[in-house]
């Protein structure tokens, strides 16, 4: 411990010495670890951000389809039925029937998209109920003429939230019904504003599939597609199964015919694309890395000719080949340790503050600053790996003549 401590004491000694020419060498490392703390914490930041406002737009759903070209078999009630009983721990299943129209109140008539559905439609998004209520099963049973909408929606509907209770009058294929608001969803996500951005305005409006069958001459006996809503942890297993589950009872094995897919799929290709570009950027900063690890080196290689009498006297007083190359090591390690503690710091404020400014959480690991600490260590040994051995290597009456 005493001879470490001596390492360390000589490898500081060093340092200090050679203030400037220190500052400069470290920076390499420096800007690599600061770069590849940011590049992680950004791309954690990044994934749960994305990930959150995909569920949000989406919700926890999968689709079951069936395709027409294959097959003249369609969904019907019952099957959803089925579904329903056999896989107990889903939220429900939901026809997709969807219409575009139009919605008019006292304010005005607009461009309004009709999502026709059971009353498992609630979780169609993440974005719940926040005034009056979704609609029921029971009210889907009867075809009430009953609606939800976006907070936002109403604001521009009506100029104000207070509307449930409110009609508004739909207009769909030249027919038109009046419907009553009985709840309100929350307003949506910033990913879904941005990815409407510029797009024409259509109100979100969600009604029975009942009454919009009944009223709008669509077809209720059967279906083309059907949702499942289940938990996220749980939602591809069971849209496999519920897939199978059709596949079997409408007797269509190996046709492919039926199909399923589910939002978790988009989560992990996605999960998985960024992950790709995290990578590269971190290859690019650990690039970087390198480019100071070589500074490294020949800042050592000019010690160990700066110090060539130094190393002539202890070696020819005893001192061993191995304790003048570790001493070099310890210097080296010691000179990318310190330029790795002060990347990671680096690396921690820049991240707040691109994380702040975007809007994404700051997530930073103690794997990646552990990580990038050890990182910074083994470059230091690595690229002080040759002037070590170089200074070891000399004959003492050499490197007294020089």
């Amino acid at each position: 411990m005493g001879q470490l401590g001596e390492y360390i004491k000589s490898a500081f000694k060093q340092i200090i010495g050679n203030g400037y020419r220190t500052a400069m060498t470290m920076l390499g490392i420096v800007i690599g670890i600061a770069a590849v703390i940011a590049v992680v914490s950004l791309g954690n930041g990044m994934s749960s951000f994305v990930s959150s406002q995909l569920n949000g737009i989406a919700g926890n759903y999968g689709t079951i389809s069936i395709d027409s070209s294959k097959t003249s078999e369609t969904f019907s009630v019952d099957d959803m039925n089925l579904i329903e009983s056999m896989l107990p721990d889903i939220k429900g299943v939901s026809p997709d029937m969807t219409a575009y129209g139009k919605v008019a109140t006292r304010k005005g008539t607009f461009n309004a998209q009709v999502t026709g559905g059971k009353a498992s439609m609630e979780h169609y998004a993440s974005n719940g109920i926040v005034k009056g209520s979704y609609y029921t099963n029971q009210q889907v049973e009867s075809g009430q003429q009953v609606c939800v909408m976006l907070v936002d929606d109403a604001r521009k509907l009506f100029g104000t939230e207070d509307v449930i209770g409110l009609e508004i009058e739909l207009t769909i294929w030249g027919k038109t019904a009046t419907y009553t608001i009985v709840g309100l969803r929350d307003s949506m996500n910033r990913m879904y504003e941005f990815l409407m951005e510029g797009q024409d305005y259509y109100a979100s409006i969600e009604v029975p599939y009942t009454a919009l069958g009944r009223d709008f001459d669509y077809n209720t006996d059967s279906f083309y597609q059907l949702i499942l809503f289940a938990d996220q942890s749980i939602l591809a297993d069971r849209v496999t199964q519920a897939k199978d589950i059709l596949t079997n009872v409408h007797g269509l094995r190996n046709t492919k015919a039926i199909n399923g897919f589910s939002m978790a799929d988009i989560s992990e290709q996605l999960d998985q694309i960024l992950g790709y570009a995290r990578s590269f950027l971190i290859l690019v900063s650990v690039i970087s890395l390198i480019v100071g690890g070589i500074g490294v080196m020949n800042i050592m290689l000019v010690s160990v000719a700066e110090r060539t009498r130094e190393i002539g006297i202890r070696k020819s007083i005893g001192a061993k080949t191995g304790a003048i190359m570790t001493q070099f090591l310890a210097e080296a390690a010691f000179l990318t340790l310190i330029g790795g503690i002060v990347g990671i710091i680096l690396g921690i404020i820049i991240a707040y503050i691109i994380c702040t400014l975007i809007g994404f959480d700051v997530i930073i690991t103690p794997t990646s600053v552990i990580g990038a600490a050890l990182f910074s260590v083994l470059i230091g040994l690595f690229f002080g790996l040759y002037p070590a051995r170089k200074a070891a290597k000399m004959k003492p009456i050499d490197a007294l003549r020089l």
